[in-house]
């Protein structure tokens, strides 16, 4: 018979992870920053924010009233956006501009034919 064994317990003297204090210190703080609800509101917040941000920054054309109007007749193979790109100002987004030309000129849609005359508004 066997008086002594070679087995070992797999339980006996593991090997525990230390962290250092200051490691130990930043995961408290990441756990307990993650959790509040404020972060997750201020996330919210800013999402809501730059949102309405870029949506001003779209729809602002400028708060001037156009100071005269410029007529052109549309050539073969013209579409409203090509016309705006080359007549709008610089500080007026092309959307707007386009938006502008169709109330001045009445339009429905962004059809137009060769032949029409448009009003461009100028300032």
């Amino acid at each position: 018979m066997l008086k002594y064994s070679t087995y070992r317990s797999i339980y006996e003297n593991i090997p525990t992870e230390t962290d250092s204090d200051s490691e130990a210190w930043i995961h408290q703080i990441k756990s307990k920053i993650v959790s509040l609800p404020l972060t997750k509101l201020l996330i919210i917040l800013l999402i809501v924010v730059f949102g309405w941000t870029g949506a001003y920054s779209v729809f602002a054309g400028g708060t001037e009233e156009p100071t005269g109007e410029k007529l052109v007749i549309v050539q073969s193979g013209d579409s409203l956006w090509k016309i705006a790109s080359v007549h709008k100002p610089e500080n007026v987004d092309i959307r707007v501009y386009i938006d502008t030309i169709r109330r001045n000129n009445g339009l429905k849609g962004p059809d137009i034919q060769a032949g029409d005359v448009l009003s461009l508004p100028v300032w």
